[in-house]
């Protein structure tokens, strides 16, 4: 969605609320989530002396994989943005935020950008997740029965020159 700023540069709207939402379920934006219910962002534009303010709520709930793990579990993401632009942002070659040289926001693109930004690289079903077994590939948490002490068939030498020395 595209929003021309024009008039609040000019003064002639003071403020201007949006609520959108938009549809990221096709969109690429991190490899262990997808966004299959619409992402809902609030844009809150303020006049000020000279600059205008934007602030930008987001809310969103994604499908993760697991980084330890690899069930899917979903998560939430509630975040706010605030951003400040004046005339000489506008003349940079690479802005903050995408705003074009004819004063016109786009809007889902950047929602886009921040919720890239909010992501984390590696997201985790919970802080206490154990993982896969090393050795049989399934969760931890099921006890798949395989010994934790088992012990890499290389350092078996080593563990016989320790007996040897406990005789």
């Amino acid at each position: 969605m595209l929003v021309n700023l024009s008039k609040v540069f000019q003064g002639e709207e003071k403020d201007k609320q949006l609520a959108l939402e938009f549809d990221f379920s096709n969109e690429d934006i991190s490899c262990d989530a997808t966004f299959s219910q619409p992402v809902k962002a609030e844009l809150n534009l303020r006049k000020g002396n000279g600059e205008t303010f934007i602030k930008l709520n987001v809310k969103a709930t994604a499908v993760c994989s697991c980084a330890r793990c690899l069930k899917l579990f979903s998560r939430e993401f509630n975040f706010s943005q605030d951003f400040v632009i004046t005339p000489d942002i506008l003349t940079q070659p690479d802005p903050e935020i995408p705003v074009s040289s004819d004063n016109t926001l786009d809007v889902k693109q950047l929602v886009y950008q921040e919720l890239s930004l909010e992501i984390p690289n590696a997201l985790v079903c919970s802080e206490d997740c154990q993982g896969l077994c090393q050795y049989c590939g399934r969760p931890k948490e099921e006890n798949c029965g395989c010994e934790d002490k088992q012990i890499d068939p290389r350092l078996l030498v080593l563990k016989q020159l320790l007996q040897d020395d406990d005789n």
